[in-house]
C-alpha cells in the first residue's frame, strides 16, 4: 500500500518525519511528491491508495485517474480543496484534522483583534519612522464596551469566545446549525445574521468556505454593519469580497481589519493595495502554526490513513454519513 502527498511544499517548513515513522511502522510506503498541476497530479499519484493534500485541488478527473484509492487526506480543519461529492460518488472517504489547531487559530483571532483595537502594528510604523504619537490614529475603545460578533460558531470560535471571556466583551454569534443552548453554554447569545451586522463591534469569520458563503462579507453585507465597524478572517479568504472590503476601509465604514486569510492567496508583490490605507493588517494563512499543532496533525493523519487502509472507519471521515457508515 502506497500513501501520497501530493503538494508537500505548498506549506513551508513541514515536517514529515512523524507520518515517516508511522507508515513505516505499519507496512505503507510513503511518498512525498511536489504536483503543481492536475496533469501532474494524475502522473505521479495514480497509483496512491491513500492521498494526502494541503492546497492543491483534488477534481473529479484526478479522483478518475485513481487506480484504488480508498482515502483523500487534508492537512488542516478545512477540507474545501477537496470534491467531496464526487469522492463520495466514487466511494473514497474523505478525512481532516478536525481538532488540531483548535487553540492556535482562537488564539490568533484574539491576536488580531488586540492588535486592530490596540493599533499595535500601526503605533510600530510610526515608531519606527521617529514619529511618538499617542493619540495618532483612532481613539480606541475599552474592550468590555465593545460586542464581539462570531459569525459561524463551531469549535474554533467557541474556544475562542472561552478566550474572550475574560476581556468582558458582550459576545453574540450567527449559526443557523446550532442551538442556542450551545451558543449560550459558550456565554455568547445567538443572533440572526442581520442583528450581528447591526450590533457587532467586531466581527469574526468562523465558518467554512462553500456556496452560500463565498463571499458573504461583500459591499451589501458591510452597508448593514455598524459605521468603525472591525473585521476579521482566520476561516477562508473569499468569505470576504476583498475589493468590497478595501473599499470599504477607505472610505472609514470599516475602521480596521485583519486577515490571516486572504481572497486569491499567497500575496507575493510588495506594496500591495491591500496595504494602501493603513487599517489593514495581514498574516500570510499562520494561525494554525504551532509546534505541537503540527505534531498533533501528522500524527492524526498518519493514523487516519492506516485506520482506513487496514479497514476501519475513524471518526474523521467527514463524508461518513454520504457513504452509509453511521
Amino acid at each position: 500500500m502506497k500513501a501520497i502527498v501530493v503538494d508537500k511544499n505548498s506549506a513551508d517548513g513541514l515536517d514529515y518525519s512523524i507520518q515517516k515513522k508511522i507508515f513505516e511502522e505499519n507496512g505503507i510506503e510513503f511518498v512525498l511528491e511536489d504536483c503543481q498541476t492536475e496533469d501532474e497530479i494524475i502522473e505521479k499519484c495514480k497509483d496512491a491508495d491513500a492521498l494526502l493534500v494541503i492546497y492543491r485541488q483534488i477534481t473529479p478527473r484526478i479522483m478518475d485517474a485513481l487506480e484504488h484509492c480508498k482515502v483523500i487526506l487534508r492537512y488542516g480543519i478545512g477540507y474545501d480543496v477537496i470534491d467531496v461529492k464526487a469522492a463520495t460518488e466514487r466511494g473514497i472517504k474523505v478525512c481532516n484534522s478536525p481538532v488540531h489547531c483548535l487553540d492556535e487559530v482562537a488564539t490568533h483571532t484574539l491576536a488580531m483583534i488586540l492588535a486592530m483595537e490596540r493599533q499595535l502594528v500601526f503605533y510600530n510604523d510610526l515608531v519606527k519612522r521617529g514619529q511618538w504619537l499617542a493619540n495618532a490614529g483612532f481613539k480606541p475603545h475599552r474592550l468590555s464596551s465593545q460586542t464581539l460578533g462570531f459569525v459561524g460558531f463551531g469549535h474554533i470560535a467557541r474556544r475562542a469566545a472561552e478566550f474572550a471571556k475574560g476581556f468582558g466583551f458582550r459576545m453574540i454569534a450567527y449559526d443557523p446549525f446550532l442551538p442556542e443552548e450551545v451558543v449560550k453554554a459558550s456565554g455568547a447569545e445567538k443572533v440572526e445574521r442581520d442583528q450581528l451586522f447591526a450590533e457587532a463591534d467586531i466581527v469574526s469569520l468562523h465558518t467554512p468556505l462553500m456556496d452560500s458563503t463565498f463571499h458573504l462579507i461583500d459591499k451589501e453585507a458591510i452597508t448593514k454593519m455598524k459605521d468603525g465597524v472591525m473585521i476579521v478572517n482566520t476561516s477562508r479568504g473569499p468569505i470576504i469580497a476583498i475589493d468590497d472590503l478595501m473599499e470599504a476601509v477607505k472610505e472609514g465604514k470599516v475602521k480596521s481589519a485583519a486577515l490571516d486569510v486572504v481572497e486569491g492567496e499567497p500575496i507575493t508583490v510588495a506594496n500591495h493595495p491591500l496595504f494602501e490605507t493603513g487599517r489593514i493588517i495581514c498574516s500570510p494563512h499562520a494561525a494554525y502554526n504551532s509546534v505541537e499543532a503540527e505534531q498533533q496533525m501528522m500524527e492524526v493523519l498518519a493514523q487516519t490513513a492506516t485506520d482506513v487502509l487496514n479497514g476501519k472507519n475513524p471518526a474523521n471521515i467527514v463524508n461518513k454519513k454520504e457513504l452509509g457508515l453511521v
